[in-house]
This record gives structure tokens, sequence and C-alpha cells, in this order.
């Protein structure tokens, strides 16, 4: 099927096709995406990276120090055994396994000092960290 000429107006995006395949190709993209359905995020490679190590010793660095409303990437491994990065008050918890990278994707929304620990051995004072976001 060909598409001489139509508009769709999809996520406040008015796009006008003509004859071609790949006006075709994104006009077929806009509509399978639907109405109010925007694309997923994607980081931006301006945004700071930032590795994070846990191991049996600890986290490493055992301080972050970040601004609220700037996203960074938190860079989890694991040297040793399986681990958690978890901050209760920013409802975050992922698992970090060795031999593997996790990351962490965090825009602050609030000043403040928070925890982060290990969730899989909560009870160890050395698997814990201190997130320190500022204005």
């Amino acid at each position: 099927m060909v598409i001489a000429a139509a508009t769709v107006a999809v996520t406040g995006v008015r796009v006008r096709a003509e004859r071609g395949r790949a006006v075709r190709v994104l006009l077929g993209a806009l509509c399978l995406m639907g109405p109010g359905r925007a694309p997923a995020p994607v980081l931006a490679a301006a945004e700071p990276v930032v590795a994070v190590e846990v191991s049996d010793a600890g986290f490493k660095p055992a301080t972050l120090r970040l601004r609220k409303g700037d996203a960074v990437r938190l860079s989890l491994t694991s040297t040793g055994g399986e681990h958690c990065f978890a901050i209760d008050e920013l409802r975050v918890e992922k698992r970090v396994r060795p031999g593997r990278v996790t990351n962490l994707d965090l825009t602050p929304d609030r000043v403040g000092r928070f925890t982060y620990y290990c969730c899989l051995e909560p009870g160890n004072t050395r698997l814990r960290g201190r997130l320190l976001i500022s204005e």
C-alpha cells in the first residue's frame, strides 16, 4: 500500500507523509506508538556515569554526592558474591551479581542524606554507604 498523503497527530507531533518508503516507515512507527505514548527516555551521553563496587569489605565509594534533579547512571559491580544496592527512601533496590554490570538510572527528586546498603545482609554495617543529595 502506498500512502499518497496523510496527516497523523501522535503525541503532539504532526507528520505529513508523502510518497517514499522512509516516510511510510516513520508514519507507521508513530501510529504503532499510539496516542499519548512517548518513546522511552534515553540516558544522554552527557549524563555522568558513577562506578560503584560492592564486596564483602563494603561499598566503594562509601559516599556518593549528587545534586537534586541531576540524572546519573550508577554502574554497579560486585567483586565476590551476590549483593544488593538499596535505598529505602528512594524506593531503589537492585541485585548486583558477580561478573555482570547492573545499571541504575537515578534522578534524585529531593535533598537529604540517605543510606544505601546491601539488602541481602541488612545487619552488616560494613555493607552501608551514604548518598548525599544537595540543592
